[in-house]
């Protein structure tokens, strides 16, 4: 099992929304020892069966209430703040975790700013920028000595400082 795994997911139909998994793309393409990607229109309950046992989970995904690149850590939510059934989001699918093994020891959410939702292929170009940007805090630290520490998403992920 690999120590990390990075889940973009999006809508790649829908300019902006594309982001996340834009990103895991290109650091799947990258190869990256220790990291195992995903690239997903959206979450889905199976995913607790790849996250359990991982030393950090990293789900990058667009959003139109940031203005900026943003990444917070992301914590269980064992009242299940959404039902999931089909999809739902990063906390009440780290709540599914235990269910079937050992829960990431962090887990972080990258949010891209997103500002155009419309049908197309193309994201704009703040939103390229941003996505450029989650892409190298991803990277980074990895192409360093191999460590994710706690309080730093420089993956290095932590929570990642601005």
């Amino acid at each position: 099992m690999t120590d990390a795994l990075v889940v973009g997911y999006g809508n790649d139909l829908r300019s902006d929304d594309g982001a996340g998994r834009w990103v895991a793309d290109r650091i799947e393409a990258l190869e990256l020892p220790g990291v195992a990607v995903r690239s997903m229109s959206q979450l889905t309950p199976e995913l607790a069966l790849e996250m359990a046992g991982r030393e950090v989970v990293v789900f990058v995904d667009a959003d139109v209430d940031v203005a900026e690149l943003t990444v917070r850590q992301v914590e269980a939510d064992p009242a299940g703040g959404k039902t999931m059934t089909h999809h739902g989001d990063p906390a009440t699918l780290l709540a599914m975790v235990p269910a079937v093994g050992e829960p990431p020891a962090r887990a972080h959410l990258i949010s891209i700013p997103a500002t155009d939702l419309d049908m197309g292929l193309e994201m704009s170009a703040a939103t390229g920028a941003a996505a450029e940007e989650a892409l190298e805090r991803v990277v980074a630290p990895v192409n360093a000595p191999f460590s994710w520490p706690n309080n730093s998403l420089s993956i290095s992920v932590g929570v990642m400082a601005p």
